[in-house]
C-alpha cells in the first residue's frame, strides 16, 4: 500500500488559477466531461420596444462558467456582453426563496461591444432546478425589482443544448470577437500551433484515477490530482490544442467505471494520452508481473473487505482491481501518437497499511512559464509509448497530505525544467526518455533521506519503466 509521510515538498506550480485561460480551454475541449453548452433566445422590452437577445451558456460541473449575450438595440447598434455564472436561489415578490429555480442576474454584465444603457439592466436568466442541482438548463427570463426580487417572468423563445461539433464559425462569430484567441483558433487558416484549417487539432487526453477518499493517503492524492490538472491545462493552452480531462474519483473510483471509460475511449491518431494513477497499489509474491495492481475496491465496500477473512479479501481484490500493465496495453492499442501511462503507488503485499511520518524539507521548480518550442517538441512531435511506475516489486511509494506524492512531484519538476525558458540544453534533449529517466533518478536519490516508520529504516524507491519509440 502507498505510504503517507510528512515531508516537505515545495509546490510545483502556483495555486492561483488563471480563470480566463481555463475558460478558453474548456471551449476548445471537445469532450471535457464537466462541460455543457446551451444556446437560447428571448425577447426583452427596452423603452417600450422589443429587443431580441441571443445567449450562449458555458457551464462546468462545479457551477462555474459564463454567459455571452448579444443583441441589436433600436438604432441597430450591436451589443455583446459577458456575465460570470454565479446563480442563486430565486426570490419571489414577497422576498421568499423559491428553490425550484436558480436565478442569474444580468445587470452586472461586462460590455464587450456597445455602450450606453443596457437592455439587460433589470433582467435575469432562470434555470429550473433538478434533483442533482448541477445541470443548469435555461428555462425562463425574468425582470427584477431594485431589491433583486422577481417581478415577472416568461419562457424563453427558444433553447437548444449544443454538442461540441456544433461550435462552428457562424456560431462563434455571433458570440466572440474575431481578435479573441478562441475565434482565431477555430477560423484562422493557420493557428499558432502550426495546424491548418481542415486538419484536426490534436487533443490532449488527461485521465486521472485518484483515491481521494482513503483516510491515509486521500489528501496527498488530491494534491496530485490538482497539480496534474493545472499543469496539463497550462500546457494545452500553450500548445493551442484541445483538452479532454477525465477524472475517476470519489464514488466513481472503482474498476467498473475505469473499464467502461477505457472501452469507450477513442483517441485520434495524432492525439496525446496521459494516464496517471495515484493511490494504493499492491502485488503478489507469486506474480510474474513486475508492475503493480491498482487498489480499486469501492469505498462503500472497504470496511467489509478489511474485516473479511483472507480468502474473501483475495476474492474481493480479484473483482476490484486492474493491473497498470493491462491499462497500458489497452491504451496503446487505441493508436494515439503519444501514450504516457504512470502509476504512483506501492508495489507490495496489500496488507501493509501503516503510515510513516517524516519532516523532510526540499525545494522544487515553479511551473509558471513555458517555452512554446519546448512544449511542441515534447508533446506534439514525440511518438512514443511509456509505462512508468514509482517503485519496483516489494517497495513502498511515499505520499504527503499537503505536498502530494514524491514520484509525481519529481515527474512534474522534470517536465517543468525542460519546458522552462531557463532551460539551456539542446532542444534534442527535450524528450520523454529524458523526462522519465530524470524522474526516476531524482526519486531514487531522495527516497533514502525519508524515514519509513513501518520498516524502521530509510525509504527505498526504485522507479522503473519501459519506453517504446514509435516509427513514422
Amino acid at each position: 500500500m502507498r505510504k503517507n509521510l510528512f515531508m516537505e515538498f515545495s509546490p510545483i506550480i502556483s495555486s492561483k488559477k488563471i480563470f480566463l485561460a481555463f475558460i478558453f480551454i474548456i471551449i476548445l475541449a471537445p469532450s471535457l466531461q464537466a462541460q455543457i453548452f446551451w444556446q437560447f433566445q428571448w425577447k426583452s422590452i427596452k423603452s417600450g420596444k422589443p429587443v431580441l437577445v441571443d445567449g450562449l451558456l458555458v457551464h462546468l460541473e462545479d457551477r462555474s462558467g459564463f454567459i455571452r449575450l448579444t443583441y441589436l438595440d433600436h438604432e441597430k447598434q450591436l451589443h455583446l456582453a459577458e456575465i460570470n455564472l454565479r446563480p442563486d436561489y430565486l426570490q419571489n415578490t414577497k422576498g421568499k426563496i423559491d428553490s425550484s429555480f436558480w436565478a442569474q442576474p444580468l445587470g452586472t454584465s461586462k460590455q464587450l461591444v456597445g455602450n450606453g444603457a443596457s437592455a439587460l439592466d433589470n433582467q435575469c436568466l432562470l434555470f429550473k432546478t433538478n434533483a442533482n442541482n448541477d445541470d443548469l438548463q435555461p428555462s425562463h427570463f425574468g425582470v427584477l425589482d431594485g431589491t433583486g426580487r422577481l417581478v415577472n417572468s416568461s419562457a424563453l423563445n427558444s433553447k437548444k443544448q449544443l454538442e461540441q461539433n456544433m461550435l462552428l464559425e457562424p456560431l462563434l462569430a455571433k458570440f466572440f470577437l474575431k481578435e479573441e484567441p478562441l475565434y482565431k483558433n477555430y477560423t484562422s487558416s493557420k493557428t499558432r500551433g502550426g495546424y491548418f484549417a481542415g486538419k484536426p487539432i490534436p487533443t490532449m487526453h488527461v485521465i486521472i484515477v485518484a483515491d481521494l477518499k482513503d483516510p491515509s493517503i486521500g489528501k496527498g492524492c488530491k494534491v496530485d490530482q490538482v497539480k496534474l490538472s493545472q499543469v496539463y491545462i497550462t500546457i494545452a493552452q500553450k500548445l493551442k490544442v484541445r483538452l479532454d480531462t477525465i477524472n475517476i474519483v470519489n464514488d466513481n473510483y472503482n474498476r467498473t467505471q475505469l473499464q467502461q471509460m477505457l472501452q469507450a475511449f477513442k483517441p485520434g491518431k495524432d492525439d496525446m494520452v496521459l494516464f496517471h494513477y495515484t493511490g494504493h497499489g499492491f502485488n503478489r509474491e507469486d506474480s510474474l508481473d513486475p508492475y503493480p495492481n491498482l487498489f480499486l475496491v469501492p469505498y462503500a465496500q472497504r470496511t467489509s473487505w478489511e474485516n473479511a477473512k483472507a480468502d474473501e479479501q483475495e476474492l474481493g481484490l480479484r473483482n476490484a482491481t486492474m493491473s497498470i500493465q493491462e491499462i497500458y496495453e489497452t491504451i496503446i492499442a487505441k493508436g494515439a501518437r503519444l501514450n504516457i501511462v504512470i502509476s504512483d503507488c506501492c508495489n507490495t503485499n496489500y496488507k501493509l497499511k501503516s503510515i510513516p511520518v517524516n519532516d523532510l524539507s526540499g525545494t522544487s521548480r515553479g511551473f509558471t512559464n513555458l517555452y512554446p518550442d519546448y512544449c511542441k517538441k515534447l508533446f506534439l512531435e514525440e511518438k512514443v509509448n511509456i509505462l512508468a511506475t514509482a517503485v519496483k516489486k516489494g517497495e513502498q511509494a511515499a505520499s504527503h497530505p499537503t505536498k502530494g506524492s514524491l514520484f509525481t512531484n519529481y515527474y512534474l519538476q522534470i517536465i517543468s525544467s525542460y519546458l522552462s525558458p531557463a532551460y539551456n540544453g539542446s532542444i534534442e534533449e527535450v524528450n520523454w526518455n529524458s523526462v522519465i529517466q530524470g524522474t526516476e533518478k531524482k526519486t531514487k536519490e531522495t527516497a533514502p533521506s525519508i524515514y519509513n516508520t513501518t520498516t524502521k529504516s530509510p525509504f527505498k524507491m526504485t522507479p522503473f519503466s519501459k519506453i517504446q519509440l514509435k516509427k513514422d
